[in-house]
């Protein structure tokens, strides 16, 4: 079974570190204070003084080396402003020789900062590469003088290539996993009317939290999703159940005093999510709330999309890695207050495949034209469970202008989950039209009530998703999509004549 998600986005304030613990194994140190297992380059020095870890490439207590800090933080960000502002106090002559900027080292991902200031005389050359991982920022730093030969050529890189992150080691949920339940990736509770309204996400990589996908609607008929972190590391797990006792929603805050309790009871195939619900902090309504209540959740799939928003939230692209190919899925808006979407396709078999990265060398829009002479290069690199696009963009293609456009620059693209079919088809009629409703559902934020399927003779199926609205005593059909598909939901909305999955 995968490890559970961990998405867990706690403010915490900077505290003063207490002095790691720290054991040798083999030619690793273990920083257990620090949920960090570092490997040291064989030949190497390596020393713990006070808060501060060291690897010496020479000579031991003397530039050049490779220094490791570990922060109680907020986030990369506010700790790399508050860094620089530090350093900056420190040194009178220090400069920012390169700005901030996302990075990718092995399958991790983080910042890099390099600094440049004098020492006894002599430039210092200062990297540092800042990741955050749980409740941690650690802060990896390597000090060079390069007139004195004092480097320390990739020893830096190798360092965070090599780490652990111990809090991602194991799983919370030994003690299920040993009573052999039936898990899957993930459980669906739906209202009498088969509208989504809760489902419980089992397919992240790490192992101390579930996640919650709730569906509400403020009494607008437009529904939204809101998510809720169920922590498993202060859970009672047992006998195939989990009593969860800590519940953060989506920006972090604690609310886990909304609820009374709220436990997860794993039988058989089925998931039951038992709520008690503190009615003192129920604002909102019913709509806006997760309410007392049993809730019987049936298996289903569930797959994954990767998505960049901009810093105003917007969606701006995202990722389809479910193919052959891979989809990359634009907004562009051509200078009008409209966006529409286009997809480029990402050749796989053509790309020169690195350890953990993809060298895209052919790209096509979607109307199948070759665009690669677009890009000076286009590589995706996975980092923690994500996916980093960096694009190096040809200017003299650049017809149209920025809103037409993929641009040159580092995007990080954050994984989503969605959900499917427990299996993967061919699907009856009745499959065929709970899933459509679902996927109208997912993509427009309303869920269309009727849906009829009708095999057509060439053995496609016609779907008809739709509502009754009454106006004074006539009742006529509201129409919110008609598909033409396959037995596997493959197919295209008749009115657009564009390309849909059911059932992806």
């Amino acid at each position: 079974m995968k490890k559970f998600l961990r998405v867990v986005c706690m403010v915490l304030v900077l505290s003063m570190l207490l002095t790691p613990l720290c054991f040798a194994e083999e030619n690793y140190d273990t920083l257990a204070d620090w949920d960090l297992k570092v490997k040291v380059p064989e030949g190497k020095t390596a020393v713990l003084k006070g808060s501060q870890y060291y690897i010496y490439g020479q000579r031991a207590g003397e530039i050049p080396y490779v220094m490791i800090m570990a922060y109680h933080y907020e986030s990369e960000e506010k700790f790399i402003a508050d860094f620089t502002a530090s350093m900056q106090r420190s040194y009178a002559d220090l400069t920012v020789t390169k700005e901030a900027e996302r990075t990718a080292i092995g399958d991790k991902a983080g910042w890099e900062i390099d600094f440049g200031y004098t020492v006894s005389g002599y430039q210092v050359a200062d990297r540092r590469i800042i990741m955050k991982v749980g409740e941690w920022v650690y802060m990896f730093a390597s000090k060079e003088i390069a007139e004195l030969n004092r480097t320390l050529g990739t020893m830096l890189e190798d360092v965070v290539a090599d780490c652990e992150f111990l809090s991602e080691n194991g799983s919370a949920l030994s003690e299920l996993e040993e009573e052999e339940i039936e898990f899957s990736p993930a459980y669906l509770y739906c209202l009498n009317d088969d509208m989504p309204k809760y489902w419980i996400d089992l397919t992240g990589e790490m192992a101390n939290t579930i996640v919650l996908h709730c569906f509400f609607r403020s009494g607008d008929p437009t529904f939204y999703e809101k998510v809720f972190y169920l922590d498993l590391d202060t859970a009672d797990i047992g006998g195939g159940r989990i009593e969860i006792r800590q519940v953060s929603d989506e920006l972090g805050y604690d609310v886990s005093d909304w609820f009374k309790s709220l436990t997860l009871v794993f039988k058989g195939k089925q998931l039951t999510m038992s709520v008690k619900r503190d009615d003192k902090t129920l604002a909102g309504g019913a709509e806006d709330n997760i309410l007392s209540g049993s809730y019987k959740m049936s298996p289903v799939g569930a797959g994954v999309i990767y998505q960049y928003r901009q810093e105003d939230g917007m969606l701006k692209y995202w990722l389809d890695l479910s193919g052959e190919d891979i989809l990359l899925h634009a907004m562009f808006r051509s200078g009008e207050p409209e966006f529409y979407e286009e997809v480029f396709v990402l050749d796989v078999e053509s790309a020169e495949e690195g350890e953990y990265s993809l060298d895209i060398k052919e790209v096509c829009n979607e109307e199948g034209f070759d665009v690669s002479r677009w890009f000076k290069s286009l590589t995706l690199t996975a980092v923690e469970g994500a996916v980093m696009m960096n694009v190096q963009r040809d200017e003299k293609t650049l017809a149209g202008g920025a809103d037409d456009n993929i641009l040159t620059g580092v995007y990080l693209f954050e994984p989503r989950t969605y959900l499917l079919p427990a299996h993967s088809g061919p699907y009856t009629e009745k499959e065929l039209g709970q899933w459509a409703q679902i996927y109208y559902f997912e993509h427009n934020g309303f869920f269309p009530p009727k849906a009829d399927v009708e095999r057509n003779a060439d053995g496609s199926f016609t779907v008809h998703l739709y509502e009754l609205v009454k106006d004074g005593r006539v009742t006529h059909t509201a129409t919110s999509a008609w598909y033409t598909v396959d037995a596997y939901g493959s197919g295209t909305e008749d009115i657009t004549g564009r390309p849909v999955e059911l059932c992806r």
